[in-house]
Parts: C-alpha cells; structure tokens; sequence
C-alpha cells in the first residue's frame, strides 16, 4: 500500500497568536505534495492535513486514511484518525483537538510540540496515466497464472515473472501452495501499482514522477532489479522531483549512482539545508555521513 509520514515540530508555541497558520514545510509523496498546518482557535490547538494537489479536473480525487500523532512530554502519543475524499486543494482535521492549557501543561518541550501525520493512499482516481498494456481477461490465452490485487486480476505468464523476479520464481517454481495453483492473491500492495509495475516489467513506459514510488515498492518487494534500475534511470535523467526527495529514494532504494548524482548537486552549505529533513534525528546515518563529508570541502 502507498504509506508514508509527515513529522514536524511547531516552534514557540506558546507564543502563537489566535487564528494565524503555522504550516510546516510541503512534502512530496506518491506524486502528491502534503503539508500540517495548525493555529491556536479559541484556547484550543487545531491541526489540519492539507493536500496540495492540483485538481484540474472534477473527475480527480486522492481517497486517505490518517492517523494524527500529537507526541507528550512523556514520549507518548495523542491520537486521532479519520479518512478523507480529496477532491480539491483543502485542509481536512480537527478544530478542537487539544485544549490549550492542557497542550501547555503535557505536551509542549520547551516550547515546542511534535506533531506526526501516517496516511495511507487507498485510491488515486484520475491521476495517473491511462493504462499502457491490459493484463485483463482479453490476455488469458497468453498467460498460465492469475494475480489478483485487491480484487482486480491480472493475467500473466508465471515463468515471464519468475525469470525476473526471485519471488515469483520461489512463488511459482518453489515447494509452495502457489505454485500449483491457477489464481493466486497478493496481499498488501496497491494495484494501480501492481499495473505500473507490470507495464515497466512488459517494456513500457510506465514511469513519471507519479507513478515512480509505487513502482520502487513493489520492485523493492520482490526484488525485481530489472524495474529497480529503470527507475533509478528516471530519477536521473527525466524527474522533476526535488533533490531532498531524489536523496530520500536514494538511501531508501540503496541507489548509488542517484546518491552520487545527488551529492554532485550539494554544493553550499543551502544545498545541505535544503535536503536535511524537519527533524535531523530522521536522517538516515548514511545520508548524515556523506553529507558531513561533503560539507568538508566547501570553502
């Protein structure tokens, strides 16, 4: 599934005056930019997710599930869920998540209060690309196997998978249940992504600055290293996505040449900020080290 984490840390906030907007800096996740907002309303703390997609059209919409984590000062966590249609650039949240006094006498740590978001993308509807290649039912005579995800199937050629991907082949090949059978379930995995992985898998084109994190997932998953370095080829010579986001890949994916790529373009100690995340403590140790490193050199 399309998970991911928003985490920022309101500075000063018992200085906040009422009804003025604290936002935290916009990620980009999925395709799709993020960002926490929260304010003071009548003493009570409001927290509100907005999603910054530019819904052109009407048939557009990006269907999540929440969890907002508001962190104490005992290391424990506030929380609360709720699930949203996004249909439009707006904030969806809560008006009166915490009282004031209260957020001042357990949560806030010198003045300053951790806020964490976990989504989890259930749909994207109209913003990905049309398909490029059907794996439905018109592709039975040409395949040996049934997939399905999430209730949708997919058509394929089991040993085509296998010679690809040493799950598959373990699935297929191996002393598995699966491997004698003709329709088979894949579990927790997204299958507009399923989709874009396959397309990739069959030759296609099937990789932009949307689909691009659903398909290194599933390449990820089951370690396919034929998808893995075509996307690792887009990030570096076709996506827009900032550097921040291309490092971010990088360590998660273990990409060298896009981390070394990424590292030629570190130049000034702005460039180290601009990748650092909101909370240092988040960074991989790797990415600390070479960006130390790199820092070195500046004159």
């Amino acid at each position: 599934m399309k998970n991911f984490v928003l985490k920022h840390t309101f500075k000063n906030v018992l200085k906040w005056k009422e009804n003025v907007n604290n936002t935290s800096a916009k990620e980009e996740h999925f395709g799709t930019k993020w960002k926490l907002e929260a304010h003071r309303k009548s003493d009570n703390f409001a927290c509100f997710v907005y999603c910054m997609e530019p819904f052109e059209t009407k048939r557009k919409s990006i269907d999540v599930e929440f969890e907002l984590k508001v962190k104490t000062k005992n290391n424990e966590f506030v929380t609360q869920c709720s699930k949203r249609v996004f249909d439009k650039v707006e904030g969806w949240g809560w008006k009166k998540l915490i009282e004031w006094e209260d957020l001042r006498e357990n949560y806030l740590v010198d003045g300053n209060l951790t806020v964490e978001c976990h989504f989890q993308i259930k749909k994207y509807v109209g913003v990905y690309k049309d398909n490029l290649r059907s794996f439905d039912e018109t592709m039975e005579e040409f395949s040996d196997v049934v997939l399905v995800v999430n209730g949708q199937k997919f058509y394929v050629l089991s040993k085509f998978l296998a010679a690809h991907s040493p799950y598959f082949k373990a699935m297929f090949m191996g002393n598995f249940n699966e491997s004698s059978q003709l329709e088979i379930k894949l579990s927790g995995i997204d299958a507009d992504d399923f989709q874009n992985f396959l397309e990739v898998l069959y030759g296609e084109p099937a990789i932009d600055d949307y689909t691009v994190e659903g398909i290194f997932v599933l390449s990820d998953m089951y370690d396919t290293q034929t998808v893995m370095n075509k996307c690792e080829t887009f990030l570096l010579k076709e996506s827009k996505k900032t550097l921040k986001k291309k490092l971010e890949l990088a360590v998660r994916y273990n990409l060298n040449q896009l981390m070394k790529d990424c590292l030629s373009h570190v130049n000034s100690f702005d460039d180290v900020r601009s990748v650092i995340p909101g909370d240092i403590r988040d960074m991989d140790p790797s990415l600390t080290t070479a960006l130390l490193e790199k820092s070195l050199s500046f004159e």
